[in-house]
């Protein structure tokens, strides 16, 4: 079997696609159990059950490359109108969450 350099680098550039995208999923479950933790704390309603990636850049954290992603989702206080949160997370660490003004 004769291997050449562009077919190692074909193999690793498909192996770090993968991991990409499943490090990016297993982000996107934890930020969704966050989201969800955070509105049931304060008696809202996560709607959808679910969050949305709406950036995702790459930044510098603590002087280390990170991924820098936020993720969108939606919650309600009565169970009538929709309110909008965002969930950031540098790396795997989260590290804002917000919600819009609503209803209490």
């Amino acid at each position: 079997m004769n291997l050449q350099l562009s077919d190692i680098v074909i193999a690793l550039i498909l192996f770090s696609l993968a991991y990409a995208w499943w490090r990016n999923t297993a982000i996107r479950e934890q930020a969704t159990k966050s989201a969800k933790q955070h509105c049931q704390s304060l008696h809202l309603q996560l709607l959808d059950e679910s969050v949305a990636g709406i950036t995702w850049r790459p930044c510098l954290y603590h002087g280390a490359p990170a991924i820098k992603r936020t993720y969108k989702f939606e919650f309600s206080s009565s169970g009538i109108a929709r309110y909008t949160g965002t969930i950031t997370y540098i790396g795997a660490q989260q590290t804002k969450i917000w919600l819009s003004p609503h209803d209490i």
